[in-house]
């Protein structure tokens, strides 16, 4: 399983996070072309050593609906050619429904494109106006007209508004959700987001992953099953930072990951051991 950091191309950002050792490489998070935090500087592309798994598009631009509209611009070609320089998949959202999306006039070139120049992409579940399942559905349609190999469903907890105190009443659902996600190119953005005040869960916002062991033993428990099937895991990790050129607390969540994991290879040790002393 590999955990990757949110990084955006910024030549300071990109120099510091360049030495946090427990990445294994990023998801370049766009700006777009009329951010507030600025410019997205692609020549700095070169500066990056780690791979760059995914590239998510500018988020106000990036549901599906707005991705097929703007894919013949200049600017969307830059993020194309990006992606096809560093074999990265590409995010975009689900935030409209399959109705609404078959309506795009522009939506059969789209997919062509993506067919022709094998871009991958990644379609993210979103709670704005649909929600995982409908996402689901919207990812299964575009893999109907792009590629089952080319498209792939994209699971972010925070999406899902769940939040810290609810988990433990649904937990088993928040398991299945992952279940139907599941693919072989399997990208989870766990998201640790509190206190923005989102009114659908009455100020608390995502789940305290890098501060809530119980929580992340879970989700590590589940994520740890997934890959004894033989699937991979890219865990992208979403963490309210003071300082985004400092991602301390993505760099603790990291932390608690590796120790987890290797807690959980010895606790399933255990089990399998005690399972052949049984059979004995």
């Amino acid at each position: 399983m590999r955990k990757l950091m949110k990084l955006a191309l910024e030549e300071e950002q990109i120099r510091i996070k360049e030495q946090y050792n427990r990445f294994d490489g990023y998801e370049i998070h766009l700006y777009g072309k009329h951010h507030k935090h600025g410019i997205d500087h692609f020549e700095l592309v070169n500066m990056i050593q780690k791979p760059i798994i995914t590239v998510h598009y500018p988020i106000e631009d990036c549901d599906v609906y707005d991705v097929v509209n703007s894919f013949e611009s200049e600017y969307a070609h830059k993020i194309f050619d990006l992606c096809k320089a560093k074999n990265a998949g590409l995010v975009i959202h689900a935030e409209t429904g399959l109705d609404r999306l078959k309506t795009n006039p522009k939506l059969d070139a789209f997919c062509e494109y993506m067919k022709e120049e094998r871009i991958v992409l990644h379609v993210e579940n979103c709670y704005r106006h649909v929600g995982a399942v409908e996402g689901l559905k919207v990812c299964n349609y575009l893999r109907d007209k792009i590629g089952w190999d080319q498209v792939f469903p994209l699971l972010d907890t925070c999406h899902l508004i769940m939040s810290e105190m609810s988990f433990k009443f649904e937990e088993m659902s928040f398991f299945s959700t992952i279940d139907a996600y599941t693919s072989e190119n399997f990208k989870i953005h766990l998201n640790d987001c509190i206190g923005s005040g989102e009114k659908e869960t009455g100020g608390i916002h995502g789940t305290n992953f890098y501060a809530n062991q119980y929580l992340l033993w879970n989700v590590l428990w589940k994520l740890k099953e997934i890959t004894e099937r033989g699937t991979d895991i890219d865990l992208v990790l979403e963490v309210d930072e003071v300082d985004y050129n400092y991602p301390t607390n993505a760099d603790i969540l990291a932390k608690n990951i590796n120790i987890m994991w290797e807690e959980l290879k010895v606790a399933q040790e255990e089990i399998l051991y005690k399972n052949r002393l049984e059979q004995q």
